[in-house]
C-alpha cells in the first residue's frame, strides 16, 4: 500500500478472498482504532463484528506487533545477508512471509499455516536463497543469434499467482518475472560490489 486510505478495499478483498477459496466465513476482524479499518456497512452486511483495541494500548495487539516484529526483523536479516540496498525490502518482506507460511509451527500441533487452508503439504523444493544469482533464459523474439540467452539477475523472491520468480537484472535494474531460471544459490552477486548497486 502507499497510504493507508487504501487499507478498507484491501481488507474486503481479502475477506472475499477468504470467502471464496477457503469456503468460510469471517465472523470476526480485530484492529486498532485507525480510522482505516472502519468499515462498518460492509461488516453489517456479511454479519461480522468489528473488534477494536482501546486507544494507546499496543499491548492489546500483542500478538499482532510481535509477528510484525519478526517478519521486519527476518526482512533485516535476508537484506544484510544478501547486500542489497533497503529499498528492496517489499520484496524482502514477501519473501519472509512466503517461507514463514510454508514452515511448520508447534502453536500448528507441527502443520504449516500453508497446510491448514488448503490441505496439502507445501512444496519446499522451490524455496531459494533471497539476492542469490539467477539467469533468466531471453525471449527468443528479443535476441538475435549472436546475443546471450541468459540475462544475469538478482532473485527476488515469488510472485503471488504466478509460477514464475520475481528477478533484478544485473545490468539495466530492471525488475521482471520470469519461469525459465537457472539458480546458483551459494553466490550473492552484490556481497563483494554492493557499492555498484545505484
Amino acid at each position: 500500500m502507499k497510504t493507508k486510505s487504501e487499507t478498507r478495499q484491501h481488507v474486503i478483498d481479502f475477506i472475499t478472498l477468504i470467502e471464496n477459496h477457503f469456503n468460510c466465513n469471517v465472523k470476526t476482524v480485530r484492529s486498532d482504532n485507525g480510522h482505516e479499518f472502519n468499515i462498518p456497512h460492509f461488516c453489517a452486511s456479511k454479519g461480522i463484528l468489528h473488534q477494536t483495541s482501546c486507544v494507546e494500548t499496543p499491548q492489546q495487539n500483542a500478538r499482532v506487533e510481535r509477528k510484525h516484529q519478526h517478519i521486519l526483523n527476518i526482512t533485516r536479516a535476508l537484506l544484510f545477508q544478501s547486500h542489497l540496498p533497503k529499498y528492496f525490502w517489499p520484496y524482502a518482506a514477501v519473501h519472509v512471509v512466503f517461507i514463514m507460511n510454508r514452515v511448520p509451527s508447534p502453536i500448528l500441533q507441527n502443520q504449516s499455516p500453508y497446510f491448514l487452508p488448503h490441505k496439502m503439504q507445501p512444496d519446499l523444493h522451490q524455496l531459494k536463497a533471497f539476492g542469490s544469482l539467477a539467469y533468466a533464459s531471453t525471449l527468443q523474439a528479443q535476441r538475435s543469434k549472436l546475443d546471450s540467452k541468459a540475462r544475469k539477475c538478482v532473485f527476488l523472491g515469488y510472485k503471488s499467482g504466478m509460477k514464475g520468480v520475481v528477478l533484478l537484472d544485473i545490468h539495466s535494474k530492471q525488475i521482471f518475472a520470469s519461469r525459465n531460471v537457472t539458480r546458483h544459490e551459494s553466490i550473492l552477486p552484490y556481497q563483494s560490489n554492493s557499492s555498484n548497486i545505484p
